[in-house]
């Protein structure tokens, strides 16, 4: 399993404790969005937002979206239930989302938007200036992000408290939220609304897998090196966005470390290889790649410790090292290495 870098690792717990310690002074709700606005606003708002016309008040532009909701559900629902279940939908309303949970806050404030800061917003659960309720149980996500509705007369709040999240901190703190709180992209959209949602983005992912392999190819059939190296740096680059769009799926991380070991630099393909792992400790491709890769760097217990896992797993590890091969001893010519016994037979198969 992947450790995590220690300065990162400092850097997370350093960011949950600041949430924690502004906590500690209220009753607060939490919001959590991937870039900072000057204002936390409703989806309704935000469409009407320049509209300066003296007499325009946002009630009355949702009460209309109501009226007409109404007639297409079957049987009576009250108005804010009717209002939750528009916004689960996508659809534009004056409730503004929050959550009672600060970490969940921090999962939004890092889902997106990669080269921008993210934020967590504190705001008071009791207010003169809105209403604050829970979701109906029909939304089934509602349980899960721990939601809660803020209803502003006029469409916006002035958060209490802010927290900032850095841009080059937002990867690190998802990975500590998936792997030690169980909050992802999977748990968090835990249904078929969520799977509707980031389909869009799936499908991207899938686009940008087989690019990266389509250059992963080339570069295996190119006639010259710096042709080939070039292949791989284009695959490099493709298999880096599929990981930014995916980055539960392990076989970017597999193929992107791949990439790296063809190019020479197997330091960078463990860390992938690390990763893939972490997200799949039965990942047995990601043993058999990186036991290969320390062998390369002639770290004979851990490679002895990867290829025996994959083995053990089921992988025909002597088929897969011919598959990069001929044999134990062609390895040992090309790498000007002598393999240890113990790992030679461990090859060989016998």
């Amino acid at each position: 399993m992947q450790t995590p870098n220690p300065s990162d690792l400092e850097k997370v717990l350093e960011k949950i404790n600041e949430i924690a310690k502004e906590s500690a002074t209220g009753d607060y709700i939490y919001r959590g969005e991937p870039k900072h606005h000057d204002i936390v606003s409703s989806s309704l708002y935000r469409e009407y937002r320049d509209i300066e016309a003296e007499h325009f008040d946002i009630a009355v532009v949702q009460e209309d979206i109501l009226r007409e909701a109404r007639e297409y559900t079957p049987h009576k629902m009250e108005d804010f239930e009717l209002l939750a279940t528009l916004q689960h939908f996508g659809d534009k309303t004056n409730l503004i989302d929050f959550t009672t949970d600060y970490l969940v806050a921090l999962f939004f404030a890092c889902d997106g938007e990669p080269e921008e800061p993210g934020r967590v917003t504190l705001l008071q659960k009791q207010s003169e200036a809105y209403k604050v309720e829970k979701p109906p149980r029909t939304i089934r996500r509602a349980e899960t992000q721990k939601s809660i509705f803020v209803q502003a007369p006029k469409g916006f709040v002035q958060p209490d408290r802010v927290v900032s999240v850095p841009a080059d901190l937002k990867s690190a703190l998802l990975d500590h939220l998936r792997r030690h709180h169980d909050i992802s992209t999977k748990t968090i959209y835990n249904d078929l609304q969520g799977f509707i949602e980031n389909r869009g983005l799936h499908k991207s992912a899938y686009t940008e897998f087989y690019k990266g392999l389509t250059c992963q190819e080339r570069a295996d059939s190119a006639k010259t090196q710096v042709e080939k190296l070039a292949w791989y740096d284009d695959a490099i680059v493709h298999y880096t966005e599929t990981a930014r769009l995916n980055p539960e799926g392990t076989a970017a991380y597999n193929n992107r470390g791949a990439a790296y070991d063809d190019k020479g630099d197997f330091d960078a393909a463990i860390q992938d290889y690390n990763k893939a792992i972490d997200l799949n400790p039965t990942d047995v491709d990601a043993y058999i790649n990186r036991g290969e890769a320390w062998l390369h760097l002639r770290d004979w217990q851990r490679a002895e410790a990867d290829l025996t896992a994959a083995k053990s797993m089921g992988e025909d590890i002597v088929a897969s090292f011919h598959n990069d091969y001929e044999s134990v001893e062609n390895f040992e010519t090309k790498n000007k290495v002598k393999v240890p016994e113990d790992i030679a037979v461990l090859l060989k198969g016998t």
